[in-house]
Parts: structure tokens; sequence; C-alpha cells
């Protein structure tokens, strides 16, 4: 049976603390489990990027939650996509802060900042979903919650 996936990006309104963070994870992680969605977040200075997985209703429902949350601003769905399998089946919302100091992070960090700069749609054909999937199977699939 296939899945839904959806990425997006947005900003903060206001700086993250740790403990925002932590608090963002706890709720998602519970709504997520009830809601059978599963998925990746990643942070960077203010940017969230976001991929969640799951029926194509549920998700999309989600993701207009998100979009009028008040800690989020210029929301933009980026991919959407069907998926043979989960990608994230093991998460209710696996996490990592980025650090744009570090070459690994760089790339993700600049492509998300692009983006958010320069507005731009989902048009790409699924390649920020692409990108994103390689850099957390590579750098911390292992270490994610």
């Amino acid at each position: 049976m296939s899945t839904y996936q959806l990425l997006y990006v947005s900003g903060a309104t206001r700086p993250m603390l740790p403990a925002d963070i932590d608090a963002i994870l706890a709720a998602s992680r519970a709504n997520n489990a009830r809601l059978d969605v599963t998925g990746l977040l990643l942070y960077a200075d203010g940017t969230f990027i976001q991929i969640l997985e799951g029926e194509r209703h549920v998700v999309q429902s989600l993701a207009q939650t998100i979009r009028k949350d008040q800690r989020h601003r210029n929301f933009m769905v980026l991919a959407e996509l069907q998926a043979e399998a989960r990608a994230f089946s093991d998460w209710q919302m696996g996490f990592k802060r980025l650090d744009p100091k570090l070459k690994d992070d760089q790339a993700v960090f600049e492509l998300s900042r692009q983006a958010l700069q320069n507005r731009i749609g989902d048009a790409d054909g699924g390649m920020m979903l692409e990108m994103v999937l390689a850099f957390a199977g590579r750098d911390f699939l292992a270490k994610a919650s």
C-alpha cells in the first residue's frame, strides 16, 4: 500500500529555544501516534523543514494545522508525493537540529534558506524531498528517536 508524503518549509516567528523544540516534538509525537503519521523534522537558524507521511487527508489536515500555528511564518509546501512505503515508519517524529557551520548540514540549510527566500513551489519534482531523505539516511537515521 502506498503512502502520501508532504515536505514543507517554514520560518519560526521567534527564536526557538531547546525547550520550545522539545515541546513541539512531544506534542507532535503524541498527535502523530494517534493519527498514524510518521515523519522527520529538521531545524536550523529559524527554519523548519518537515516531512510528514501517512494517509493523504490526514497529512493534509495536519499541514493546515501547522500552517495556522502562530510559531510558523511563510509556510510553504515544497513537495507532495505518493511513495511505495514510508521512509520514517519507525518514528512518530524524528528530529535533528542542523548546524549551518557543519559541511554536511550546510547543504540542507542553504537549500531551505533559498526555498524560503525565493518562495519556490513543488515544481522541483521532489528534489528537496530526495535530498532530505538522502541526508537523513546518511547522517542520523540510527540516532533519531
